[in-house]
């Protein structure tokens, strides 16, 4: 970007022009500041006659992302030589390598914001880039003849990738959104009689499994029961791994399994009742959690036609 054409000019605006870092040393007679009007070292120059300079050579800064991290901001870790416009930035994620993220709310690779007209930016995926996976409903719970709660839904599967600045995203290896949490399962309490004897039930759900990610999500923890002369807790769900949803837990209503990459988790299972008689009541089971975005901000990616090859999930 040119410097402006009127008005006060610093010593430190030359210098950022010229592809150095705010703040850093600098002297009139670099030959990186004397190159901004082509100018010979001990050459007579005026502070006026930078108006309109730009760094016509631009500053190009390579980066290679070469082992697994979370929540990776090009912006943040584009390194000192940027200057503002006048910047092409190419990044590589090296085949092997996963960009994960550690939170369902928070993306696994962005461009970032402050990037000036004028700059590039060209991202090479050779990896995977994954949202975390969404968490495992919890499942219902129950109190004898008293209560009963409704299982948790499963947690939303985290975004992968999002563009808050053009950008060309070249995809070889696999871009998705996390797998949705599955819901939890439902409870209920009931009493059976048999040959006059009647014994009191009474079950929690199983916990929704978590939704599959380069972070998996979290199992979703089993419903309690109490009061009855047969209480039975709900099983825990399991975890996601990095490439599929974990298990649902088990006992009155099993909890759902968690959502592959770029898939919605499964709803949780709720208990029928035929086998008993009054009183009884039952808990509703959870929904499963939608599946992840694998990118948000289509519009500033590769021209708006957003990013091609293996991706799962959905898309804004």
């Amino acid at each position: 970007m040119a410097l402006q054409t009127s008005g006060q000019i610093s010593l430190n605006d030359l210098h950022v022009e010229a592809g150095g870092t705010t703040g850093t040393q600098v002297s009139l007679n670099d030959t990186d500041i004397r190159g901004l009007i082509s100018k010979s070292s001990g050459a007579q120059m005026s502070v006026s006659e930078w108006y309109g300079a730009s760094n016509t050579s631009g500053v190009v800064i390579n980066l290679v992302i070469a082992s697994n991290t979370n929540n990776y901001n090009l912006f943040s870790s584009k390194g000192g030589t940027y200057s503002a416009g006048n910047t092409t930035v190419n990044v590589t994620i090296n085949s092997g390598v996963t960009v994960g993220s550690t939170s369902s709310g928070t993306y696994a690779f962005t461009t970032g914001l402050g990037w000036a007209t004028g700059d590039v930016i060209n991202v090479i995926n050779n990896g995977t880039i994954k949202g975390r996976g969404g968490n495992g409903g919890a499942g219902g719970s129950v109190v004898y003849n008293s209560s009963v709660s409704n299982a948790g839904n499963g947690g939303t599967g985290g975004p992968a990738f999002r563009g808050q600045f053009a950008c060309t995203v070249t995809n070889n290896g696999s871009v998705y959104g996390g797998g949705g949490g599955g819901g939890g399962g439902g409870s209920y309490y009931g009493s059976l009689t048999i040959a006059k004897s009647t014994t009191t039930y009474s079950g929690g759900g199983g916990g929704g499994g978590g939704g599959a990610g380069v972070n998996g999500g979290t199992g979703g923890s089993g419903g309690s029961a109490s009061g009855s002369q047969s209480p039975a807790q709900g099983n825990n769900g399991n975890a996601g791994t990095a490439t599929a949803g974990g298990a649902g837990g088990t006992n009155a209503g099993n909890g759902g399994v968690g959502g592959g990459l770029g898939a919605n988790g499964a709803a949780g299972v709720a208990v029928s009742g035929d086998a008993y008689t009054p009183p009884e009541d039952f808990g509703n089971a959870g929904t499963g959690g939608t599946r992840g975005y694998y990118q948000v901000g289509s519009t500033f990616i590769n021209g708006g036609s957003g990013i091609s090859g293996t991706v799962g999930g959905r898309s804004a």
